[in-house]
């Protein structure tokens, strides 16, 4: 074994014959707008399962995450685990695949581009340092969180004129 590369030479073709996999290895470069994959090394419990088809894995992927406040912009902490459940075509099955699916090649499979598939999409696209962090003033950037900054409100939009005028009307009623 290489990384995440595995033989499945005992497995292959042999369908209900399964070995279990406890992998550790770094992935970098997985990353979105406000969240990124830590350098330590990912963890994946797996199970590598013969089918006719050929190698069904499933299992838990997890990995340290740094994410950063959707609101705040703050860094923090995080984790990040997901489930799989991929199939890796075996040669002579091709018609059980399509452009993307996982391949088996030789007696080996690749799990690097599983991991890195399902790791890039369980992070979060807007992490949130706490639930109830209200965010930075847009003026002055001040974390509106650790209390009101000294920003004084701006004059009314001039298209919005009309609106506020009538609001002002409907008070009066």
């Amino acid at each position: 074994m290489t990384g995440l590369t595995v033989s499945v030479a005992d497995i292959l073709g042999r369908p209900g014959v399964y070995r279990e996999l406890n992998l550790d290895a770094a992935v970098p470069g997985v990353h979105t707008a406000l969240a990124r994959l830590t350098p330590r090394p990912a963890h994946a419990d797996l199970k590598a399962e013969s089918v006719v088809e050929g190698i069904l894995v499933t299992g838990r992927v997890e990995a340290g995450a740094t994410l950063e406040c959707a609101r705040c912009l703050k860094e923090f902490g995080g984790d990040v685990s997901v489930d799989v459940c991929e199939l890796f075509v075996a040669p002579g099955h091709e018609a059980a695949a399509d452009e993307d699916s996982y391949r088996v090649a030789g007696q080996e499979i690749d799990l690097e581009p599983m991991v890195r598939d399902a790791l890039a999409l369980a992070l979060p696209l807007n992490p949130v340092c706490e639930e109830m962090c209200r965010g930075m003033c847009a003026r002055c950037g001040k974390d509106l969180s650790r209390g009101p900054c000294g920003c004084t409100e701006d004059e009314l939009d001039p298209r919005w004129a009309e609106l506020s005028a009538l609001k002002d009307r409907l008070k009066e009623v």
